[in-house]
This record gives C-alpha cells, sequence and structure tokens, in this order.
C-alpha cells in the first residue's frame, strides 16, 4: 500500500506555476484559460525554509523544462494564481514564434495533491498539466454546454490546445523527457468525448497511462474522486500501470 501523503505534507516540498490568459474569441466575452500547469519539487535546501525558489523556468538550463510526464485532464476547473504576474493578458491564437508563456505562483486543488503523491512514489521533480480544455469552470456542465456552443463558432475550437490552430504550441507542450509517459485522466462525462477524441488523435501511438472507463473506451478515471477510499484505489491502480510501462 503506498502511503497517502496529506496536503500539509505535500506543499513542504512541490510547488505549482500556470500560465494564465484570457481568450479572445471574435464575438464573445474574454474566456478566463490557463494553458499549462506545471509542478515542480523544491531544492532539498530549501524544503522547509519557506522559500519558493522551486521554480525550474528561470533557468538557462533548458532541460528542466522537460517533465518526467505529462498529465492531461478535463480543463482547469476552479484554478487561480496566488501571486501577481501578467495573468490577464488577451491573447489570439495561434500564440506567435518565440513567445514565452509567463508562469506564475499557483494555488494547487486536491487533483493536484494527488498528482504529487505520484511525483512521491516515482521520485519525479517536474510533470506538466495540460487539459482538453483551457476554459477556467469549475461547474462541469455549464463548462461542456460552453464547448459546445463554442464548436460552432469561427475561431470557438482555439480553447483547446489540441486544435489544429494550435499545433506549433502543443508540440512544444508535449515535448518531455525520453521515456516520460503521458498520464491521462479527464473523467468520464460523455459530453467530453469529442475533446478527449481530439486529443488522442495528436498524441497517438505515444505511451499512455490511464484507468479507463467502463463506460467508454475514450473516458477515463478521474484523479480525484470524491471519497477518500476512491482517491486511494485510483492512486494504487495508476501506480501499477506506471510501473508495467516503465
Amino acid at each position: 500500500m503506498t502511503q497517502f501523503l496529506y496536503a500539509a505534507e505535500l506543499k513542504k516540498t512541490f510547488r505549482c506555476y500556470g500560465h494564465f490568459y484570457r481568450l479572445n474569441i471574435e464575438g464573445q466575452k474574454p474566456l478566463l484559460c490557463r494553458s499549462t500547469l506545471e509542478i515542480t519539487s523544491l531544492p532539498r535546501e530549501a524544503v522547509g525554509a519557506g522559500s519558493d525558489s522551486g521554480d525550474l523556468f528561470g533557468s538557462p538550463n533548458e532541460s528542466l523544462n522537460l517533465p518526467d510526464a505529462v498529465v492531461i485532464m478535463m480543463n482547469p476547473g476552479s484554478s487561480r494564481p496566488i501571486e501577481e504576474g501578467d495573468t490577464d493578458r488577451l491573447l489570439e491564437l495561434p500564440l506567435p514564434d518565440g513567445f514565452r508563456k509567463p508562469l506564475v505562483l499557483t494555488q494547487p486543488d486536491n487533483t493536484q495533491y494527488q498528482l504529487m503523491r505520484i511525483m512521491v512514489s516515482k521520485q519525479w521533480k517536474h510533470i506538466r498539466i495540460l487539459n482538453i480544455s483551457d476554459i477556467r469552470d469549475p461547474k462541469s456542465p455549464s463548462f461542456i454546454a460552453r464547448t459546445k456552443e463554442l464548436n460552432g463558432m469561427k475561431g470557438g475550437g482555439a480553447h483547446s490546445l489540441f486544435s489544429n490552430v494550435r499545433k506549433a504550441e502543443r508540440e512544444q507542450m508535449l515535448a518531455r523527457k525520453p521515456g516520460a509517459p503521458f498520464i491521462l485522466g479527464w473523467g468520464q462525462d460523455a459530453g467530453l468525448i469529442p475533446l478527449a477524441q481530439q486529443c488522442l488523435s495528436s498524441i497517438a501511438g505515444e505511451k499512455t497511462v490511464t484507468i479507463p472507463s467502463e463506460n467508454n473506451p475514450i473516458l477515463t478515471a478521474h484523479p480525484s474522486p470524491m471519497m477518500q477510499a476512491k482517491k486511494e484505489e485510483w492512486l494504487e491502480k495508476i501506480l501499477v500501470a506506471l510501473n508495467h510501462t516503465a
């Protein structure tokens, strides 16, 4: 049985950094979005020292930017920054060549703590979280309804990193260390199938690890179910799957 570490302990070791922006779609109110979340471990000397110096992204060593795994989930939900920064920039996609995403310290949530537990077990230092949609909406029904509405609008599909218009950005964000897996966990709502299919087409042939849904092979179990016992069950299953694909 893997030790189930709680948030208070995980906060001592890990930091989350996100790129937040507003998406400009013609004729629509700008959408609050997040394009990536990076979870990194603090340097050993900084753990317990109250330091936020675990940001890998100011380093001139670009290899530090390659994560140990890329996790792909539904959407950023209620994710929010907890420090000032360039978080409200209005973007039109695709991004221009050479655009560097400004990252700011971000408040972790229960799902991210669950992923930190994987990092502890696998001794990973950095994972990247992407989503089949960048839209920040904590309510799944309204989120799915909005994505369906956008699908019929000119340029509306740009909220997904896996849309054709964002190919260059996507290739950069999918880069990872050699042999690093994709962990899939976008949930089991049938309304997600079109976005999930779009994602799967983009990573066809790559190493993926997931707990498949019993309802549809395109859907997946979410990493952080409501019940504690189910959280522990998902963690055990995903670690077994990761070890089998190593």
